[in-house]
């Protein structure tokens, strides 16, 4: 047996203390990615097992994935009753106990309150070992016994891991990849699961370049401009490997005593940005910005949710405009890729990112009115001060995809929709940023995009909820038989699309801790053994609801 060091983390008056301690690396479940889905499945598993063994394995040095390294915390929430009961509900409550005269809940804290709240429910039980900096896993390394995950090695000091059952909550998805399960990337066609909002997009002006303004897609010498592929589009309606733009939720600030100053990137070329240039160009020719857009006409500058002093936002890609904070065509290869394809696409991205407020700032072509709109924010100079307060978690909007029997599609992304097998509600939209921007003709089109109001049974009294299945954790039985999976699940690129946040990780991360711990404590069975209606009652036992409005399936 290999004995290891790890830094147990435990919480005293004044804060927490780093202690060394060793610990065996044989767990009874092991969670892979400390994302808010990986620590409520932790948090859940523990309560119902408090003699097991459990391990949260994160790659990084940070916790909480987009939630505190990323910035944007349970922001993307429609309906807050439904996450009534269940650890994210605990998580926004805690947080407001670290700022003074404050009783709501706050969905967007400070990034280090939002550590700290995740720290304080996982010290709750001293089951639980959260180990970080463990690196990505070895994809060679995943041993399998039949259709059972047995052990993994971790790329940091090359750590091996064994467990009875394992949970991938981590956003790339690495336990599917590089286990047995099935899983897939990109569009679905429509025909595939016969979704009218599937596979490639017909021209739309939602998120595009202006119809009569219209940015030319090539350089003076006929290339193509950076951010512009030269793949050609298949059909409306076929499949292809594309995904939505990734992007960093930077924090910014119009409060001077708050801000730190924006960063140029190491990569910096200002020829990069000529679509840019050009589009701000065509916005000032309309006549609606003579002088200039303002900044917040290219992004969007969102609020912190629930933050009490009002004065922090993130920013987010626009879909109000053609050129924003989204990385299009930057993403190929991220889900399939080695480590450093991945550390190469998010330098890519960071440098998108940061270059186009570089530009903003700094280039003689952009009108004052939009570089002086800018020059109202800085970075928030308190967080992540160790990374020049810029967010280390690169957003990956959507990964790779679980296939299983039972791909959740969109015709099961339906409000007022009754299940038997509900573990979650979920209250999003069909919510897909630009996937690709080409050429059409001469033109840069931007493609793919929608913010669509899900499908409703007729007379539903449910606003915009509907019910996540248990099988959408679950591999094939015929693949994997002790691995549940809350964040890259098994849907179809639609219906990820209302799944994709944070909120609803943590609720389907909940139930899969439940579903692990159960799946041991029934004599190792199969997860897709795992009694559902046992399930469902602990679940209402902590008072989730798993219908919406309650009653409504009575």
């Amino acid at each position: 047996m290999v004995m290891m060091f790890k830094l147990s983390l435990h919480l005293s008056v004044i804060g927490f203390l780093l202690t060394l301690c060793t610990v065996n690396s044989a767990y009874d479940i092991a969670i892979y990615g400390a994302t808010p889905g990986g620590i409520a499945a932790a948090i859940t598993a523990a309560r119902l097992a408090p003699s097991f063994s459990i391990v949260v394995i994160e790659p990084t040095v940070y916790i909480g994935g987009m939630s505190t390294a990323g910035g944007i915390g349970l922001r993307d929430l429609g309906t807050e009753a439904t996450i009534v009961g269940s650890v994210a509900q605990d998580w926004v409550n805690n947080n407001y106990k670290y700022y003074k005269n404050v009783s709501h809940p706050i969905y967007q804290p400070d990034m280090n309150i939002s550590r700290q709240s995740f720290l304080d429910l996982l010290s709750v039980h001293s089951n639980i070992q959260l180990i970080t900096n463990t690196g990505p896993v070895i994809g060679k390394s995943v041993v399998m016994n039949g259709t059972r995950i047995v052990q993994i090695t971790t790329n940091t000091k090359q750590r091996v891991w064994n467990a009875d059952v394992w949970i991938d909550a981590s956003y790339e998805g690495d336990l599917v990849r590089f286990s047995s399960a099935s899983f897939t990337w990109g569009r679905e066609s429509h025909v595939q699961y016969n979704e009218s909002l599937a596979g490639v997009q017909p021209y739309t002006t939602f998120a595009n370049f202006i119809p009569n303004y219209p940015v030319n897609a090539t350089l003076d010498n006929g290339t193509m401009a950076p951010y512009v592929s030269r793949e050609k589009l298949g059909p409306v309606g076929s499949a292809d490997s594309n995904m939505m733009g990734y992007s960093y939720r930077l924090c910014l600030t119009p409060t001077k005593a708050k801000q730190a100053p924006f960063v140029k990137p190491n990569n910096y070329d200002p020829n990069s940005f000529i679509i840019l240039q050009r589009y701000i160009q065509s916005l000032m020719a309309t006549g609606h910005y003579p002088q200039g857009p303002p900044f917040g006409k290219l992004v969007d500058i969102l609020i912190f949710r629930g933050y009490p002093d009002g004065d922090k936002f993130d920013m987010c890609d626009s879909f109000g405009s053609a050129f924003t904070s989204d990385a299009i065509n930057i993403n190929r290869n991220y889900v399939n890729g080695t480590t450093e394809d991945r550390l190469d696409i998010a330098q890519k991205v960071s440098d998108y990112v940061l270059g186009m407020l570089w530009y903003i700032l700094t280039s003689p072509l952009v009108p004052e009115a939009t570089r002086k709109s800018l020059e109202n924010y800085g970075l928030c100079n308190d967080q992540w001060p160790e990374n020049q307060h810029i967010p280390p978690q690169l957003y990956v909007r959507e990964g790779l995809r679980l296939v299983n029997e039972n791909v959740f599609t969109q015709n099961h992304v339906v409000s007022g929709l009754c299940r038997n097998d509900t573990v979650a509600l979920g209250s999003w939209v069909h919510d897909i940023h630009v996937v690709t921007r080409t050429a059409n003709g001469s033109y840069v089109n931007n493609e793919g995009a929608m913010f669509k109001e899900i499908a409703r049974v007729n007379g539903s009294q449910s606003e915009g909820v509907f019910e996540i299945p248990y099988s959408i954790l679950l591999p094939k039985r015929s693949e994997v038989t002790n691995l549940l999976v809350p964040v890259c699940h098994a849907a179809s690129h639609v219906a990820y699309s209302a799944l994709r946040v944070e909120p609803h990780f943590m609720m389907l991360g909940g139930a899969a801790g439940y579903a692990a711990a159960y799946s041991i404590l029934d004599g190792y069975i199969d997860v897709q053994s795992v009694n559902i209606n046992r399930l469902q009652e602990r679940l209402l036992q902590d008072g989730v609801l798993l219908h919406y409005p309650r009653g409504h399936c009575d």
